[in-house]
């Protein structure tokens, strides 16, 4: 179907396949039975025409702020074979393909990535997914598998990973890529007297979630047991999103004071300091959890609203209440060759006591962001470069 700008106003009464109508700022066309608006200036925007793109990366060569605010069609064919055909008032032609139109069609709403689904733990939670080192290093499927579940359960388990020093280091690399931190690139965890972390103590590590002393803390821990033959020190993890979630359910002025009052945490050594000041939780746009930020020992005195003190340790109680009470934690040992992966947006994770005379412990971890494992997972899936609009045969 061919239209110009007057031709048609714009109107949903024609649900003829292919049906194309103008209107002065935008354009319907009616592709499955549905009828799927499109802006001008955001057609031309996402033009594929040859002069808009480079040719080897597919990167915008068009500049959106030179796109005349005038911009409309002077032509616009719609064929099912040939796509939408649009010749500008700024004399370029662009071609937009079907199905290219389908996969961005935000007619209806915002058309964003789906967020990566997740599965909250149940109240009486087990010990996360366990995977064989050498399958995730040496195989695409063992690999996905083991970013499937990190992605789903926010925490898996990889066994029979060498007891070598850095080795968890090398296991970032193969999948990923290691997050650099103020304090060391691969931590030791082990009795340290002079240690400048909790870590290093023999009591209990209570649940929490790592550097929230920076404004983006590190979203994934590796945390690779070389060994552990002391007496205790089981693995706890928590659920830190199904404890919010439980939070939001019962008490949703309290979720909100989180979500609003920020809390300084600091993290630092002789030669280092990190420091920052943010809500205990931050939203996506979507309102649902994107972080918990969850550090007794790391966090500083609050600066809040004389009005909002009160409030906030009412809100803070209540779900350090709900973490400690055992729902949505799984407690497990991990052995000699162990690696540990925690969403450490989502997951806390801790250690009960134990006892160095009993036997060696040392660990050595490092960060990682969890966007690198959800774009390895997609370059994996071969889901990971766009849908061109329009092929190099139709460039103009």
């Amino acid at each position: 179907m061919t239209s110009t700008l007057d031709a048609h106003p714009d109107t949903t009464s024609d649900t003829t396949e292919g049906a194309l109508t103008l209107d002065e700022r935008h354009l319907a066309l009616v592709l499955d039975g549905h009828v799927r608006r499109f802006h001008y200036v955001w057609l031309r925007d996402n033009s594929w025409a040859a002069p808009d793109r480079v040719a080897q990366s597919g990167e915008r060569r068009l500049v959106t702020g030179a796109i005349p605010d005038g911009i409309r069609p002077t032509t616009a064919t719609y064929d099912a074979a040939a796509g939408l055909e649009v010749l500008w008032n700024d004399g370029q032609g662009c071609v937009y393909s079907p199905d290219w139109l389908r996969r961005h069609d935000y007619s209806t709403g915002p058309r964003r990535r789906p967020r990566p689904a997740v599965s909250l733990w149940s109240a009486d939670a087990s010990e996360p997914p366990r995977f064989a080192h050498a399958d995730v290093v040496g195989t695409t499927e063992g690999q996905l598998a083991w970013l499937d579940a990190v992605a789903l359960h926010g925490a898996a388990v990889v066994t029979g990973v060498p007891s070598e020093h850095h080795e968890v280091e090398r296991f970032a690399r193969t999948v990923g890529h290691v997050r650099e931190v103020a304090f060391d690139r691969v931590h030791d965890v082990r009795h340290d007297p002079a240690g400048y972390n909790v870590a290093h103590t023999l009591g209990e590590l209570r649940p929490h979630t790592d550097m929230p002393s920076y404004d983006w803390p590190p979203s994934v821990q590796l945390l690779h047991f070389l060994t552990n033959r002391a007496a205790g020190g089981e693995s706890t993890l928590v659920d830190g999103w199904a404890a919010l979630a439980e939070l939001r359910r019962e008490a949703p002025e309290h979720f909100a004071t989180l979500c609003r009052v920020p809390v300084p945490y600091q993290l630092f050594s002789e030669d280092e300091d990190t420091w920052a000041e943010n809500p205990m939780v931050t939203l996506d746009t979507d309102g649902e959890v994107r972080l918990l930020r969850f550090s007794n020992q790391l966090a500083q005195p609050l600066a809040a609203p004389f009005d909002e003190v009160e409030a906030f340790y009412d809100a803070y109680r209540h779900l350090a209440g709900i973490i400690d009470s055992g729902r949505y934690r799984a407690s497990f040992r991990s052995g000699d060759g162990d690696l540990v992966t925690v969403h450490s947006h989502r997951v806390l994770h801790g250690r009960l006591p134990y006892d160095p005379a009993s036997g060696a412990r040392h660990l050595q971890d490092v960060y990682m962001d969890v966007d690198d494992l959800l774009a390895r997972r997609r370059v994996l899936r071969g889901e990971h470069k766009p849908l061109p609009a329009q092929t190099p045969e139709e460039d103009a």
